[in-house]
């Protein structure tokens, strides 16, 4: 009988431990914190690229940061307050950024692969180029050649 109680309290503990159950009110899940930092990363990625992008406004930072919580659904006091809590608890912190990094690590591979793919230029695909012709099929209709 004692040993069905250690075992069902183990468990509880390590239920409770694991899970997000004991966060307060008005804070975000780590679950729902990872996109929500991925996408302020990128939003200040985009801020640092204003100036090669023409876009001298100071209020680019603000209203980046407020489409992320519209996007999120969220209100941007809540973010808030959860970015506090987790900065005050490191060790939740630390799995919510690795679960960030993990992500964005995924995005610059995926973009790396998409760049690396031959460009299309109308209707005009590199691949599909004929190995051979002659220079009257490669010439588009409609162009008169001296």
């Amino acid at each position: 009988m004692r040993y069905q109680y250690f075992l069902s309290t183990a468990f509880l503990l390590i239920i409770f431990a694991c899970g997000d159950f004991n966060l307060p009110d008005g804070i975000l899940s780590k679950k729902k914190m990872v996109p929500i930092i991925v996408d302020i990363h990128l939003a200040e990625a985009i801020n640092n690229q204003k100036f090669n992008i023409s876009l001298v406004r100071d209020s680019l930072p603000e209203e980046l940061y407020l489409s992320i919580c519209k996007k999120h659904h969220t209100d941007r006091t809540i973010v808030e307050k959860s970015l506090l809590y987790y900065g005050k608890h490191t060790e939740a912190y630390t799995e919510i950024y690795n679960e960030v990094l993990d992500v964005l690590s995924e995005m610059e591979v995926k973009a790396k692969n998409d760049s690396l793919k031959p460009a299309h230029v109308g209707s005009f695909n590199l691949d599909d180029s004929p190995k051979s012709s002659s220079s009257a099929d490669t010439i588009p209709k409609g162009v008169q050649v001296q």
